[in-house]
């Protein structure tokens, strides 16, 4: 499976391999181009979405073309479960940042599965308490207003899933953290200095979790 990141403050919800598996024989299978928009925020949320390969970006675009990132989601994460329960439309646009391809999990076969999968269930618990979760923590990381201390926030919570070697672009650490590509370079350069973290081609290495941590609120 590939390695890939959830750009959040607590670990990402995903499905066990073989109930990925057992869903990808029951959904519809769709592909999709890179660049090409899965969903728009706004959209009817009817059903919900499994990454079997590849990367999506999650996240909101402004009228003026600006984006807020939330996450980059890769193989067996799901995406789209919460405007499904809560009963609302979309609250999220949703791109392949490659080429990728989901299952299509359709409100039918939701019922069908909450009744015969126990474990399918308890992911989609999990999922929802966890964007409870992750939706307090920026709160709370947002009120301090540092752009430091975002970017400590969003490489823990990346290397809790990708483990020391990140693969991510500047571009979009800049736009998770909110603030410009240069602000972020300029911080990145910083950490490198002090040793906390090494950087590559398209890659991040962390070097010091523990100076990272102590860039959070308490």
């Amino acid at each position: 499976m590939q390695r890939t990141y959830h750009l959040a403050v607590t670990q990402k919800t995903a499905l066990a391999p073989e109930l990925a598996d057992r869903l990808a024989t029951l959904g519809q299978i769709r592909q999709f181009e890179g660049g090409n928009w899965i969903q728009q925020r706004g959209d009817d949320g009817d059903g919900f979405w499994l990454i079997r390969h590849g990367r999506v970006s999650v996240g909101r675009h402004g009228l003026e073309g600006e984006q807020t990132l939330f996450a980059i989601l890769g193989a067996g994460d799901l995406f789209g479960e919460l405007a499904y329960f809560a009963g609302t439309p979309r609250q999220v646009d949703a791109v392949a940042q490659e080429d990728a391809q989901l299952v299509w999990i359709s409100h039918k076969l939701i019922a069908r599965l909450l009744v015969e999968e126990e474990g399918f269930a308890r992911n989609l618990l999990a999922s929802l308490a966890n964007q409870l979760r992750t939706a307090l923590d920026r709160i709370d990381i947002a009120r301090h207003g540092r752009a430091e201390t975002r970017l400590a926030a969003a490489l823990l919570a990346m290397a809790q899933d990708a483990g020391n070697y990140i693969r991510c672009t500047q571009q979009e650490l800049a736009d998770y953290i909110g603030v410009s590509r240069v602000r972020t370079g300029t911080l990145l350069a910083q950490f490198a200095s002090d040793g906390w973290v090494k950087r590559g081609y398209g890659q991040i290495e962390i070097s010091d979790h523990e100076a990272l941590s102590r860039l959070l609120p308490m």
